[in-house]
């Protein structure tokens, strides 16, 4: 792989052997893992992801950028949802007269299937070019100019020699990848090139070996889920160690972003989002980096910032740092504990996300008996048993997939988690079935490091304390399956179900209190 020779990037099913389909327990996880996850799928599918949403929710994220949407109409509305995201963190930032992003559609149509539409897309980047003055533009094909075999990367370079403005590609056809994370990469792909490797001034140079900082000055990748509050709780911690801090790609300028090539160091806050760019600039640029954990949960974010500190020698400094926040929120988070020990919490989420916020609830003394990950690859694959340790050796559920709320549904009917916490498209479900429900991120609120530490405690505990509208929502409604599908196996369309059965086992064993065995 080479994002300097390729055109497109690979599937993650081949480059990082990821898996959107597998139903079992996090200790069976440990096993299916040495065989052929990334082929397992699923005989019935109710819903899925494709790559083009994470794509276009990273690229529309740069400031003064126009979106041309090689394909359908109905692709291009895809920018919508995001769009709004993107207004409210500007809202955020201070900047409340920001602009919002600019996408238009070449509107395929039957006749253009027919005939090609290569003239269509330079006509629709010159034009939107003229009509919006934008600072640069993205192109992204979809399914159906791959299908019928239009010329883009021709297309691209015509129009970057008759504009001055970085053009940048996305290939991000949903057919050729099953992985919506792919997605990151796509975008990452087309920063790299329209920004650093084909940019009209040329690539930055390497900066000097011998070139020192009186501070070290690190990258930050950020995520468009990420909000200011993680942003700024990021920067406080590493600023207080005595590093400074760049963030970057989402949100930044073509010139933030051709500086983060200049870097002392690269850190990562979400492995599975970032790992595509690092990799980039550290073989084309020689810059560091650390990928490891997500710094949310104390463990975690201790881990993460000792970590950052020992490229730079200061782990003294961030020990003092990391003693002095974790007192503080231990005392902080000390009221709340009574309410949230003892419980037990469902997740749902990107893999890592969920699996972090998973320790996170732990050290506040609750048990996980479930996790449903949106996709599953080698980031991940030993934080279950991680969990699974920190817990005394209880197993829980493990649901690998691209959202099938039928499968979650049914889990939660046998598991019977005092919290939910995932993504407000998953929390419906869960409030539907009476469940109480934290919202796994927004971008108003805190997550990351000691300040999402207490949030995310706090949070769960009003909501434990009274969750009376979910429990009158599950008395006035119902979700839309039959009641002998929850007396099913919950992977039964799943080709691989043998782990779950295993722990139906395990669980008749060692039934507690609560029933959560499969009738």
């Amino acid at each position: 792989m080479s994002l300097l020779e390729d055109k497109t990037v690979p599937g993650r099913e081949s480059r990082l052997e990821a898996c959107i389909a597998y139903g079992g327990t996090a200790c069976s996880l440990k096993g299916e893992n040495k065989g052929c996850l990334k082929n397992q799928e699923r005989a019935f599918s109710q819903s899925g992801l494709c790559q083009l949403l994470p794509t276009m929710g990273m690229l529309l994220t740069l400031p003064d950028t126009a979106v041309v949407v090689h394909g359908a109409i109905g692709c291009t509305a895809n920018g919508v949802s995001t769009v709004i995201g993107i207004r409210l963190r500007n809202v955020q930032k201070g900047n409340p007269h920001a602009k919002d992003g600019i996408w238009v559609s070449t509107n395929l149509t039957e006749s253009d299937v027919v005939h090609g539409g290569e003239a269509k897309l330079e006509n629709a980047i010159l034009e939107t070019y003229e009509r919006y003055s934008p600072k640069s533009i993205v192109v992204f094909q979809t399914c159906t100019p791959s299908i019928i075999g239009d010329d883009v990367a021709s297309v691209i370079d015509r129009v970057r020699n008759k504009l001055a403005i970085p053009v940048l590609v996305a290939y991000c056809e949903g057919f050729k990848t099953k992985v919506w994370a792919t997605g990151y990469d796509v975008a990452f792909h087309a920063i790299v090139h329209g920004f650093i490797e084909s940019d009209k001034e040329g690539r930055p140079p390497r900066r000097p070996a011998d070139d020192k900082r009186q501070r070290p000055l690190v990258n930050v990748i950020n995520l468009a889920s990420v909000g200011k509050p993680d942003e700024d709780e990021i920067t406080r911690l590493l600023n207080a160690i005595g590093i400074d801090v760049t963030i970057g790609p989402n949100f930044a300028t073509r010139e933030v972003i051709r500086n983060m090539t200049q870097a002392d160091l690269t850190i990562s806050v979400c492995p599975t989002h970032d790992d595509y760019f690092i990799d980039y600039l550290y073989k084309e640029y020689g810059v560091p980096y650390v990928l490891k954990d997500m710094p949310i949960g104390l463990e975690n974010t201790r881990t993460w910032l000792l970590d950052i500190a020992g490229h730079f020698g200061l782990e003294q400094q961030a020990a003092a740092v990391i003693a002095a926040e974790e007192q503080k929120v231990w005392q902080a988070v000390a009221k709340y504990q009574p309410v949230l020990s003892g419980k037990t919490v469902f997740l749902s989420a990107g893999e890592f996300r969920a699996l972090v916020t998973g320790a996170l609830f732990q050290e506040l003394g609750m048990e996980v008996v479930g996790v449903r990950s949106y996709h599953h690859d080698h980031f991940g694959k030993d934080y279950y048993e991680k969990l699974v340790q920190k817990q005394n050796g209880k197993n829980f559920a493990v649901d690998i997939a691209n959202f099938q709320p039928f499968e979650l549904t049914n889990l939660l009917q046998k598991t019977k988690p005092d919290l939910f916490v995932g993504h407000i498209t998953d929390n419906i479900w869960a409030a539907k079935q009476g469940l109480p429900t934290v919202t796994i991120f927004r971008i108003f609120d805190s997550y990351i490091g000691y300040q999402g530490f207490y949030a995310v405690a706090k949070k769960a505990a009003r909501v434990l304390k009274n969750y009376s509208f979910n429990r009158n929502l599950a008395k006035n409604t119902k979700n839309p399956y039959k009641p002998v599908w929850y007396e099913q196996n919950p992977f039964a369309f799943i080709k691989v179900q043998e782990a779950f059965q295993t722990w139906e086992q395990e669980s008749a064993a060692t039934q507690t209190a609560k029933e959560v065995i499969v009738r």
